[in-house]
């Protein structure tokens, strides 16, 4: 059972469109049914105006979720046989009111490949949660790029703000031993990985796994503390989403990463 001071948190790249997205839905939906997170970090949220889709709204609604959502990546994408207009933005769910939310841009490409944040704060069970989801730079090499992003978004002036839990995560495109985390991070804040302390992290991506391609955890949950601030307590941290369903539909290329994380009294800032 979660403590009352505990919030549940994930984070799943929802591979926009692509492997039949029609089909892959449902199993997203009832693999996040029964993990029931207090908030969900969504990367590649396909949304297409001619179409009536949102995939954000999708999974919130039968969730009974609050979402957010920041554009991001429009560009023309196939479907159906056609081509059509389309994003490929970010989102959070939240299990509660969301009270403020920011579109953050990050370094990098221009329209159609850039990269943002999706900053949000609100409350949940009375703790006051600030989240940062991100979805760098997937260019091969870019290390100096993706680590210029997380510099961004950890300079945000939003995290200055009295907060009970402060979370970063999302789809890094970087391993945890990448020059991208090499510390001390840029800013004046620390990351704490949700697996330390802990066995490492299984890979979480590509799924369903391919022979000969190697398997990288490349999807996070941080826990963002100031330079002398004690991070909660991680009470449980894994993968979900991680299996086919029994259609034989996999919910995305991606595992979802999960942690409990417990608020205690020194944690709060």
């Amino acid at each position: 059972m979660r403590r009352a001071n505990s919030v549940r948190l994930a984070t799943l790249n929802t591979w926009k469109n692509e492997g039949d997205l029609r089909r892959r839905l449902p199993a997203i939906v009832s693999g996040l049914r029964a993990l029931a997170p207090d908030v969900v970090l969504l990367q590649e949220v396909f949304r297409a105006d001619a179409l009536a889709w949102h995939t954000a709204q999708a999974l919130a609604d039968p969730l009974g979720l609050s979402w957010v959502y920041a554009p991001a990546r429009r560009k023309r994408r196939d479907w159906d046989g056609s081509t059509l207009m389309c994003e490929s933005g970010l989102a959070l769910l939240w299990r509660g009111t969301i009270a403020a939310s920011e579109r953050l841009p990050l370094p990098g490409p221009g329209e159609g490949e850039e990269r943002i944040a999706l900053l949000a704060a609100g409350e949940i069970r009375g703790l006051r949660v600030q989240v940062g989801n991100v979805h760098l730079s997937h260019l091969r090499g870019d290390d100096a790029g993706r680590r210029a992003q997380l510099a961004a978004v950890l300079a945000y002036a939003g995290w200055q703000k009295e907060a009970d839990l402060r979370v970063v995560g999302g789809d890094c495109n970087a391993t945890l031993d990448s020059p991208v985390f090499v510390p001390p991070v840029p800013g004046p804040w620390r990351l704490h990985d949700v697996f330390a302390g802990r066995p490492p992290c299984p890979p979480t991506f590509p799924l369903p796994p391919e022979p000969g391609r190697r398997g990288r955890t490349i999807d996070f949950l941080f826990a963002l503390t100031g330079p002398d601030g004690v991070p909660p307590d991680v009470e449980h941290a894994g993968l979900a989403l991680a299996e086919p369903d029994e259609g034989g539909h996999w919910p995305s290329d991606h595992a979802a990463v999960t942690a409990d994380l417990c608020v205690s009294s020194a944690s709060i800032a």
